[in-house]
């Protein structure tokens, strides 16, 4: 049966300069002792196995990176020419560095096993026949294993612990990109709640714009071509909310439940209702915050940094409430110049209160970082240096102000470029 031709996969380096001088670097370095001994062994079988050896490590070092276990077998021919017990100190350097490239380079581990077990097997007739000494071969066991067998498993270990370094790194990066899939999952529902929170602002007005156009139809002040010019106002109002109930609609995603709290919940009463389940909860103002709506929309701010406020102590209540049980939060909303600033700090869970919930994998910060970033403004949440934690945002006054994209965060090609060097040491 015969099929396409299968090419050879190059050994990664293999044609490279650096890679040749390295090969040229390590036959010198094995051919020094065999060039050496032809100069000061005497003239003999001794003498002519070294010259022939100077060749065939050659040979070997061209072999050791497609046929490992073929180069190391050509330095066991002249070892086993000089010494049938192996006992030939002259090339024991050259088969355990070999040996070593063998199980460096390696896959498989069964070729290697019947190599050893040929060589030894083979050790039996040579020492009772050439070497007429049938008590020599343990020697030979003794000097395969010490020469060849020992550093071709530092060889195997090397290589099995490369392998396992490189699929750590895959399955970092894999759970890394999953990480990311599920932040953007994240961002994008928090996206949809945005849009729906937009509905019900936008919403509203339309509706109320409706209802006085429908007034001013009915007005028997106006004459019938001003009646119908808002007839057809208050038309295109309730064709507006349709559309927008429809927009919204698709982009809800399917499993979005009922908020948790009504829309129109002030920061105040979302204070209480904590209070009320028990949470420790100190509410503080500063600046013109305080007012009867200033949970909602503070000091006049867009709708989108109204909701962010909201959401901000929403989600932090919920987060001390889960991860730190039975500690104190203050929440603190100051204004400054053109922003207005909501932290919220929780104390760290004290003795004898109840373990925290399950830990979470921090969507709800990444969705509140993308509603506090649409909103123009900036989120930044961590461990306070008592133990505790806290989540500070800054949100503009006027939409347009503070727009700062999140920075980007190294992949882990860039960490683990980082990383080497230290795990290296």
């Amino acid at each position: 049966m015969s099929g396409p031709a299968v090419r050879l996969k190059r050994p990664p380096g293999s044609g490279s300069w650096y890679s040749r001088a390295l090969d040229l670097a390590l036959w010198a370095a094995l051919a020094a002792p065999s060039a050496v001994a032809v100069r000061t062994l005497p003239a003999g079988l001794p003498r002519y196995v070294a010259a022939a050896a100077v060749p065939l490590l050659a040979v070997a070092v061209l072999l050791c990176r497609r046929r490992p276990l073929a180069a190391l077998a050509l330095p066991v021919l002249p070892a086993l020419a000089h010494s049938v017990e192996l006992v030939a100190p002259l090339y024991w350097p050259a088969l355990a560095v070999l040996a070593f490239l063998a199980g460096r380079r390696t896959a498989e581990i069964r070729p290697a096993l019947w190599f050893f077990a040929a060589v030894a097997v083979a050790g039996l007739p040579l020492c009772t026949i050439v070497g007429r000494d049938p008590w020599g071969w343990p020697t030979l066991l003794l000097t395969l294993l010490l020469t060849v067998t020992l550093p071709w498993l530092l060889g195997r270990l090397g290589r099995q612990y490369a392998e396992l370094a490189g699929g750590g790194w895959r399955l970092a990066d894999r759970m890394e990109r999953e990480q990311q899939a599920v932040a953007d999952r994240a961002r994008i529902r928090e996206r949809a709640r945005i849009a729906g929170d937009m509905h019900d602002s936008l919403g509203h007005e339309l509706t109320l714009l409706a209802v006085r156009a429908g007034a001013l139809e009915v007005d028997p002040t106006l004459d019938a071509r001003q009646q119908a010019a808002v007839g057809e106002l208050r038309e295109a109002a309730a064709a507006a909310t349709g559309k927008l109930r429809e927009i919204i609609g698709v982009l809800r995603a399917d499993d979005d439940g009922a908020p948790v709290a009504p829309s129109a919940e002030t920061v105040d009463e979302l204070a209480e209702r904590a209070r009320a389940a028990g949470v420790d909860v100190r509410l503080e103002h500063d600046g013109n915050v305080a007012g009867p709506d200033h949970g909602k929309h503070p000091a006049g701010l867009p709708p989108m940094a109204g909701h962010a406020v909201h959401r901000v102590v929403q989600e932090s209540l919920t987060n001390a409430a889960k991860h730190a049980p039975g500690a104190a939060v203050r929440v603190r909303i100051g204004h400054t110049a053109g922003t207005v600033s909501v932290a919220v700090v929780n104390d760290p869970p004290g003795a004898g209160t109840p373990p925290p919930g399950p830990a979470s994998g921090g969507a709800g910060l990444v969705g509140l970082d993308e509603r506090v970033r649409l909103a123009g403004g900036t989120l930044r949440a961590g461990p306070t240096p008592g133990g505790g934690f806290e989540v500070v945002a800054v949100l503009p006054t006027a939409p347009g102000r503070l727009r700062a994209p999140p920075a980007p965060r190294p992949g882990p090609a860039r960490r683990r470029g980082s990383w080497r060097g230290p795990g290296r040491r």
